[in-house]
């Protein structure tokens, strides 16, 4: 915004500047901001005209200087737009204000430089502060938006505590109602907890992700390895990844749901079922955790005479076998082999082993060393 002195010296300014009357632009601006723009009805012209003075005071000073606004004034322009959004007042309205108090403003520069000025004058300085409106409103926006993303992270950040306190049993009592409210829960109804790990393949934030549809409130942790959620209802089986569900219970008690959630995550994760495990639906996967050395020994019983690739192939034989109850065809399809091979494979490990999976408890055992041979990876 340099000017030389035919376009417009600070001298040539000061005069035109003077006779726009600050004062009354404000007022005038204030008024009508009051009267058209909802947002700011609760509050009195008065204080608007104050804010509006101090607003157009740093813009009229640079404008007879003829210099853009200073690292200090956008910094005060940008608490401007902070400090109306601390008010509550939205973007969109803040930006009407300001669009109104400039054409008011403009309006006045253009009465008071249409008398006695230069035209390379009164050119100059009507496009000086059209560019000086741009920069101020980008400030202005800045330091709201800047607020309202404070406001926001604050937010969620007290939701995310209110959450976690909620599900580990940690909330006071006297906070319930509050929490249900801040978390959009409703706190005479029950909610199941949902309680899932990543993986490998998984991120926490995809794993977030398939469960935000099924959930009504999120808790991802990724410094702790897991995400958990609140369900209202249990949800669909097409989660597509090991997923833990505790039982329903009220928010004053959501930390027995999340302690069942996570034994149930556990589960489905060890044996790399895709799909929501509730707690207590899979006691023999459960038994099968809990006693390695029972599972140790069956494999040992069933598997000991394999190693490396044979003893792969028959362990998916038995589980196709096992998963088709018995059915030789069935089970050939799913391995792509002549149902004769797998007849052949049986009997084989009968031969070895004494066992025969058609009777019950053969068929558990070998069930049993299956499943343990799943849960450790093949590592025994």
């Amino acid at each position: 915004m340099d000017k030389n002195e035919d376009s417009g010296s600070p001298g040539q300014r000061g005069p035109v500047l003077a006779r726009m009357r600050l004062d009354e632009v404000a007022a005038g601006a204030a008024a009508a901001v009051v009267r058209d723009i909802p947002a700011y009805r609760d509050r009195t012209e008065a204080a608007v005209r104050t804010e509006l003075t101090a607003l157009l005071g740093p813009a009229v000073e640079a404008l007879r200087d003829g210099r853009e606004p200073g690292p200090g004034e956008l910094a005060a322009f940008e608490e401007f737009g902070a400090l109306r959004a601390e008010q509550g007042i939205g973007l969109e309205p803040l930006q009407e204000a300001f669009r109104l108090t400039a054409r008011r403003a403009f309006d006045a520069l253009y009465a008071a430089a249409r008398t006695g000025t230069a035209p390379a004058v009164a050119l100059e300085l009507t496009r000086d502060f059209w560019a000086y409106c741009d920069l101020v409103s980008t400030a202005v926006v800045r330091g709201h938006r800047a607020h309202e993303l404070e406001r926001a992270q604050a937010e969620q950040e007290h939701r995310t505590l209110l959450l976690r306190q909620l599900l580990m049993g940690e909330l006071p009592p006297e906070w319930l109602a509050a929490a249900a409210t801040a978390l959009g829960l409703d706190r005479n109804r029950e909610y199941l907890v949902l309680y899932a790990r990543p993986s490998a393949d998984r991120t926490v934030a995809e794993v977030e992700r398939r469960l935000r549809g099924h959930a009504v409130a999120l808790l991802a942790e990724p410094g702790a390895d897991r995400v958990v959620g609140l369900a209202a209802r249990r949800p669909l089986p097409s989660l597509d990844l090991p997923v833990g569900l505790g039982p329903a219970r009220p928010l004053a008690r959501l930390h027995e749901s999340l302690v069942a959630a996570r034994r149930a995550a556990r589960l489905a994760g060890a044996f790399g079922l895709e799909r929501c495990v509730a707690d207590g639906e899979l006691p023999l996967h459960g038994a099968v955790l809990a006693l390695p050395e029972t599972g140790a020994q069956l494999v040992e019983r069933c598997f000991g005479h394999t190693s490396g690739a044979r003893r792969t192939t028959l362990a998916r034989t038995l589980d196709a076998y096992l998963a088709a109850d018995g059915n030789a065809e069935q089970a050939g399809a799913e391995l792509f082999v002549h149902p004769n091979t797998l007849r052949y494979r049986l009997r084989a490990f009968g031969t070895a082993t004494g066992l025969d999976p058609a009777r019950t408890e053969d068929a558990l055992t070998v069930w049993w060393a299956l499943r343990h041979l799943e849960a450790t990876g093949g590592q025994d």
